[in-house]
């Protein structure tokens, strides 16, 4: 009997379930030290194993620090896509405004994603994951909008659509901002809003 050989560039479950061990092990360290702060001796204790076996898995730390930008990346895909597959498009987007307030740990969250955003504004090679994730998602995001605004999408330029995505990422990134420096807003009254700002983006 042939057994087919697992290619040493195609991860095994068992090194997925690893990597992902070491991702959530980083976060919790860049979350509470920073990137810079936070050693890979202290995320592989977090992590429950050792430096070396995360050297077998990841290059460095930007490494990590990238894939854990295009872990989110996957993640908001899959939300999207969920999204997608509904009856209602428009009403599942003005509805997950309501539901970013009530994510666990979003102010964790977004405490790391604002750690990710100044790391790339230093680190060239993080700025280009950054911008990459951020083109996918807009581009899903344009799907999006397509289907909200439905027969009017045909008619209206490219541009515009992928004006109106930008904006819409702008809105929930802001969003993610605001539960780091305001704590204690008014969540009924901005979700308010925001789905009143969301549905100029979302109509003809």
């Amino acid at each position: 009997m042939c057994v087919a050989l697992n290619p040493a560039h195609v991860p095994t479950d068992r090194a997925q379930a690893r990597r992902q061990q070491v991702l959530t092990a980083a976060a919790e360290c860049f979350r509470r030290r920073g990137f810079h702060g936070a050693s890979m001796a202290e995320i592989a204790k977090t992590a429950g194993m050792s430096a070396g076996h995360i050297y077998n898995l990841f290059e460095n730390k930007d490494d990590v620090i990238a894939a854990i930008v295009e872990r989110d990346r996957d993640e908001i895909v899959r939300r999207i896509e969920e999204t997608l597959d509904g009856d209602d498009v428009a009403g599942a987007m003005l509805a997950a405004v309501e539901d970013s307030f009530h994510e666990p740990e979003r102010e964790a969250e977004a405490a790391l994603n604002l750690e990710v955003l100044a790391e790339a504004s230093r680190n060239a090679k993080l700025a280009e994951v950054v911008v990459e994730s951020e083109t996918t998602i807009r581009h899903k995001a344009m799907v999006l909008i397509r289907m909200a605004l439905g027969p009017a999408a045909d008619t209206m330029p490219a541009d515009e659509i992928e004006a109106r995505a930008s904006v819409l990422g702008a809105l929930f990134n802001g969003l993610m901002v605001l539960s780091v420096s305001q704590p204690n807003l008014n969540q009924a009254a901005v979700t308010r809003v925001m789905q009143r700002v969301m549905r100029l983006l979302i109509e003809p």
